[in-house]
């Protein structure tokens, strides 16, 4: 009785389908165009993922707050990148981001896909010794302290030096576009955390006490 019951309800399945003499070809369920895209499976991502409005930042204390009210900003979109002056009905050059020069510049693109901020989250996690740093938005690069298999102290230090990084990429974004700065390294120092805060004292010893800035010309 049960393989009757299957029968039918395959041969209902196949009644739908049309076959023809044409090659078979692959097709992106994903969207509509049924072309793969990257975009694509972000948007289904962050479908899935049931983001709300009611996202609230955690304030990372040991850096300075400047850097904290930056990333809020920029996670809500309220920083003035070209797609977001364009939707204010500002023209600002060829859109272009002025760090890669490769892609229109949106906070997205300039804090994750753009080279140099790839390159950027690269170096810090091989110099925190974790698993690359990979995500698809402001908002899951700013809660990536919280996915790994981190101890309370790397957490906090992993914490502040995204939104610390964050915060160097708009600086050299900023000189690349108001005084014609090419980006030309990334660097990286031993440092008394703003002249304070030994940053080995959050890290603990899991991760080095290394900070990265870019340098700009």
């Amino acid at each position: 009785m049960d393989e009757v019951t299957e029968l039918n309800a395959l041969t209902l399945d196949l009644s739908s389908v049309t076959l023809n003499n044409s090659p078979d070809s692959w097709k992106w369920l994903g969207d509509s165009s049924g072309v793969f895209s990257v975009s694509s499976v972000r948007r289904l991502m962050e479908k899935s993922a049931h983001h709300g409005s009611n996202f609230v930042l955690e304030w990372c204390k040991w850096i300075p707050i400047k850097c904290d009210v930056f990333v809020w900003r920029a996670e809500m979109g309220r920083i003035p990148t070209v797609d977001a002056l364009r939707r204010r009905g500002i023209t600002v050059g060829d859109g272009l981001c002025s760090l890669c020069r490769s892609g229109e510049e949106s906070a997205d693109h300039l804090f994750i896909s753009c080279v140099v901020a790839s390159t950027l989250w690269q170096k810090v996690s091989h110099w925190c010794r974790i698993p690359p740093i990979f995500a698809f938005s402001i908002r899951e690069l700013l809660e990536l302290h919280k996915t790994g298999n981190f101890k309370a102290g790397e957490k906090f230090a992993l914490q502040g030096i995204i939104r610390v990084g964050c915060r160097c990429l708009w600086l050299a974004r900023n000189n690349a576009i108001f005084s014609d700065k090419e980006v030309k390294a990334l660097q990286v120092k031993s440092i008394k955390f703003f002249g304070k805060v030994r940053l080995h004292r959050v890290m603990g010893n899991g991760m080095r006490a290394k900070l990265c800035h870019i340098s700009t010309t």
